[in-house]
């Protein structure tokens, strides 16, 4: 299963959810969504211009859930 990681890739560059918002032109009830993986569905183009926002090719934004969890 896929996930955002929109979080960790704006923590590594200093970049807050405010300045994420407005920069992106998103609400930040759809940012808090998508930063904290509680949206079942996504807004290709929000997710368009927060990648861009955050210097990155919009497919950065999602990782695999089975990448992301330590092996056992």
């Amino acid at each position: 299963m896929a996930r955002l990681i929109i979080k960790e890739l704006a923590e590594r560059q200093n970049i807050s959810q405010s300045r994420l918002q407005r920069e992106a032109g998103v609400t930040m009830s759809q940012l808090r969504r998508y930063w904290y993986n509680q949206s079942e569905s996504v807004v290709l183009d929000a997710l368009e211009r927060i990648a861009k926002v955050l210097g990155v090719k919009t497919g950065d934004l999602i990782a695999d859930n089975d990448e992301a969890q330590p092996a056992k």
